[in-house]
């Protein structure tokens, strides 16, 4: 169980876990990859080992080294896969080599050697319709491919729109919020230079106000930074300067997408309102069509 904590209100993220009894070997190499090949068809991208995080435990040596070795025991163990379109995320832990001491999983087994599958909706409210039916159709084929190895040990928790709805509006509001003062605080300085270094320049009003809304979108739209190892916030794109990971905006995509023309909109409004005295004997008034 995980539990989602933001500047809105947090959530428990409550997994279905399936296990596949009795996998050792050649059958753990097999599980793996129908496992996986089925996730890949569904839209699932491979992550891998989790490697920020245990190179970040290996790092701490503030960490007691029981606590250690148990939390590196886990992450060795672990292979994730995500769908980042329908916020689904399965996690397969390899016990197949039995489990070692430190690990404690709360049910029983009915093997030594069995591999583990955590399946995760990411939103609140329990898993919604689309998670419910990728569930079965997951374990509708590992039954068909492992029969009676496949155990169910926790099916999905029940959906709860009411909860749904009552978590989703509050951070769709602190979201909100949070993105205006990640834009706003940092416009009022890069917009106030701007409009003092254009203001001067005896150019058109229009190719002064275009470039004021394009200096000023790039730099103040917010997007999504790291402010702590699992927690991000909005800060300014000015914030990844040079502005040469391709990696981080292919990440941040999907918020981009929103963020830039939003801001856009915005700065072309302000524009509008701090040129629109040159149309009237202010300065650059002479070139202005």
């Amino acid at each position: 169980m995980v539990t989602l904590a933001s500047c809105g209100v947090s959530y428990e993220i409550v997994p279905a876990r399936l296990t596949v009894e009795d996998v050792q070997g050649d059958s753990l190499s097999s599980v793996t990859r129908a496992v996986g090949g089925f996730l890949i068809e569904e839209g699932f991208e491979d992550l891998g080992k989790y490697k920020e995080m245990i190179s970040l435990i290996e790092s701490d040596a503030s960490m007691p080294e029981r606590l250690k070795r148990e939390q590196l025991a886990r992450l060795e163990r672990e292979r994730t896969y995500l769908n980042e379109r329908h916020h689904l995320r399965v996690v397969i832990s390899d016990f197949s080599a039995g489990v070692p001491p430190g690990i404690h999983l709360n049910y029983s087994r009915l093997s030594d050697h069995f591999v583990q599958l955590d399946v995760s909706d990411e939103r609140s409210g329990g898993f919604g319709s689309y998670g419910l039916r990728f569930y079965e159709r997951l374990l509708s084929r590992l039954k068909q491919r492992y029969g009676d190895f496949v155990r169910v040990v926790a099916a999905p928790p029940r959906t709860n729109e009411a909860e749904y709805r009552r978590v989703t509006t509050a951070n769709t509001i602190a979201a909100a919020l949070g993105w205006s003062l990640a834009f706003a605080l940092p416009l009022l300085i890069t917009g106030a230079a701007s409009y003092y270094v254009l203001r001067g320049l005896r150019i058109p009003r229009l190719l002064k106000q275009i470039v004021f809304v394009g200096v000023n979108t790039w730099l103040d739209a917010p997007l999504p930074f790291p402010a702590a190892f699992i927690f991000a916030m909005p800060a300014p794109n000015l914030f990844a300067f040079p502005w040469t990971s391709m990696d981080y905006y292919s990440r941040v995509s999907s918020y981009a997408v929103l963020s830039f023309p939003i801001a856009l909109l915005l700065c072309a409004v302000i524009s509008v309102f701090l040129f629109r005295k040159e149309a009237h004997g202010e300065p650059g008034t002479n070139l202005v069509d």
